[in-house]
């Protein structure tokens, strides 16, 4: 195995210059989201609200054998039947 040395100055400036990119030595950068292509659905949205209060309890949580997969999917159905 190799010795590497490296003196305190290097270290610093290595540092300073992780910190400029906006992330530490050893951590893995950022990602950013792609922007979104298209407009935004009105009745999807109400479609959502809708599902989401046939799928969760007053408190929030949701309810027994109901997942995010189906709250979607009776979304989409109600979203059907809007047009």
């Amino acid at each position: 195995m190799a010795q590497v040395t490296m003196t305190l100055e290097e270290y610093e400036a290595l540092v300073r210059a992780g910190a400029r990119r906006g992330h530490g030595v050893g951590q893995p950068k950022p990602r950013s989201r792609p922007k979104r292509s298209g407009k935004k659905d009105p009745k999807m949205a109400r479609a959502l609200k809708k599902a989401n209060a046939w799928g969760r309890t007053k408190s929030g949580k949701m309810r027994k054998g109901v997942t995010q997969g189906k709250i979607m999917k009776k979304a989409h159905q109600l979203r059907r039947k809007m047009e």
